[in-house]
């Protein structure tokens, strides 16, 4: 069977274009079993227009959605300008996982897949083509004459080396790779050990039975890195696990073998609990040039009691120090805009990278997802005004709360003014660059400079 995934990533901030992991995981698994896959990517702009256009080409038996709450509004005008073709419809991902009741009230939506889709999703369509009952599969709610059919998930995949490796060719992954500075992306485990309540993992790890954090070998990690960098002209290497270094005789095994078999440098994601100087030294010694960690918010006892994030800044302050020692630049990732969030607590954010001066930062506003703990405090405080949610913007640049205690016009000012903050009279290009970068017309800049990007980046994280 034919089968069309559908990548919305509209309005989203930065100039690079993304891979998305779990439709490369969906069509690796169906392309396996036999079955033709294809993509739209749209990207940029609403237009539905290219969509219908491959529909009519390629006649797939069915078009797979990934969804994340921000880009639902755009996915339900998606399915309402393509439901004259008459093609079966589903959509999965985080959005879908954690509000799978979205069949119910869309009457242009045939099914979703809740969670894990690799075994579900190919269940589905060999029982599509096979013309058999569709009603009964684990992870996928059906609607079939106007009911709803919801079924149990099955556990969560134990063994990740059993999942072929992902399938690059579904997009022009060259191209990703040259508008992202050269970089590839991998992905070594799943889940997220922690909860935040911000976070969808926080939601996603209740969906199904069995381990939510898992880890693919060291070895088939390892060989899926070398396969890529065989086929793909590729400068260096991004592992963007939620945690990379949870493990630290795995971090061993890995930074071993990726020094003599890869050598391409690299950069991680991690927490600063799980940090030590050794693991450091490994990752350094393995080519690690930079590590990005999420500090969110600068207050300790909102980031604790609000976020359930409960690091202490002196552990923050110890780990970016730590990494600085050994040699290795530094990431922040930063919010604005939380429920109950003021002035006096985004400063707190501010003051926290003052000291430890990262050599990059990402700061974004706040988004409620549905299926969160933060959400819900939006809707039992009146927070999310209704009517604006369906209002078009640049992903995480805008609110479309309504807090008594932090304005809209508040927030906007905090997110704009905050790489000024951090970085002025510490580092005159950090604090110039990316106070432009966060600016009102930042987005038009980075457009009209995208030629330049690599430069740019070079020059502001330099040092």
């Amino acid at each position: 069977m034919k089968v069309l995934f559908v990548y919305p990533d509209i309005n989203i901030r930065g100039g690079a274009l993304s891979y998305h992991y779990g439709l490369g995981s969906l069509s690796a698994m169906l392309k396996k079993a036999g079955h033709q896959t294809d993509l739209q990517y749209i990207y940029g702009n609403y237009d539905p227009k290219p969509l219908i256009s491959k529909i009519e080409q390629f006649k797939p038996g069915i078009v797979g959605i990934t969804t994340v709450s921000f880009q639902y509004k755009y996915i339900k005008r998606l399915l309402k300008d393509i439901s004259h073709l008459g093609v079966f419809t589903i959509c999965g991902g985080p959005h879908i996982s954690l509000v799978p009741e979205e069949l119910e009230t869309n009457e242009y939506l045939d099914a979703v897949c809740v969670g894990e889709g690799e075994f579900a999703l190919l269940e589905l369509v060999n029982a599509l083509e096979r013309g058999q009952d569709i009603t009964g599969i684990k992870n996928i709610w059906v609607k079939k004459d106007g009911k709803v059919y919801p079924n149990p998930c099955r556990p969560f995949i134990e063994n990740l080396d059993e999942l072929p490796f992902v399938d690059r060719e579904l997009f022009d992954f060259q191209e990703i790779i040259n508008s992202d500075y050269d970089r590839a992306e991998f992905m070594a485990s799943r889940g997220c050990p922690y909860s935040c309540t911000y976070c969808s993992n926080s939601g996603l790890r209740k969906v199904a039975e069995g381990r939510y954090v898992r880890f693919r070998s060291m070895e088939n990690v390892i060989a899926e890195i070398k396969d890529v960098v065989t086929r793909y002209r590729v400068k260096s290497v991004y592992l963007n696990d939620d945690v990379f270094t949870i493990n630290k005789n795995y971090v061993e095994q890995f930074c071993k073998a990726y020094k003599t078999e890869i050598g391409y440098p690299f950069e991680i994601n991690t927490r600063v609990e799980n940090l030590d100087q050794s693991i450091l030294e490994m990752l350094k010694d393995a080519g690690c040039y930079r590590i990005a960690m999420g500090l969110e918010q600068g207050d300790e006892k909102f980031r604790k009691e609000i976020l359930k994030r409960p690091m202490s800044n002196k552990k923050i302050e110890e780990a970016f120090l730590l990494a600085k020692k050994v040699g290795i630049k530094t990431k922040t990732f930063n919010i604005v805009g939380f429920p109950f969030e003021t002035v006096a607590n985004h400063m707190e954010t501010v003051n926290l990278n003052r000291k430890i001066q990262p050599n990059s930062i990402v700061n974004y506003i706040f988004e409620p997802y549905p299926g969160t703990p933060l959400y819900d405090v939006c809707i039992e405080n009146n927070f999310i005004e209704k009517e604006k949610e369906e209002e078009e913007f640049v992903s995480r640049t805008d609110t479309y709360l309504k807090m008594p205690q932090f304005t809209r016009k508040q927030i906007l000012q905090c997110y704009r003014r905050f790489p000024w903050r951090v970085y002025r009279g510490r580092s005159l290009k950090r604090a110039l660059l990316f106070k432009i970068y966060y600016s009102k017309y930042g987005e038009s800049i980075i457009k009209m400079m995208s030629p330049l990007k690599k430069q740019i980046q070079r020059f502001a994280t330099k040092g």
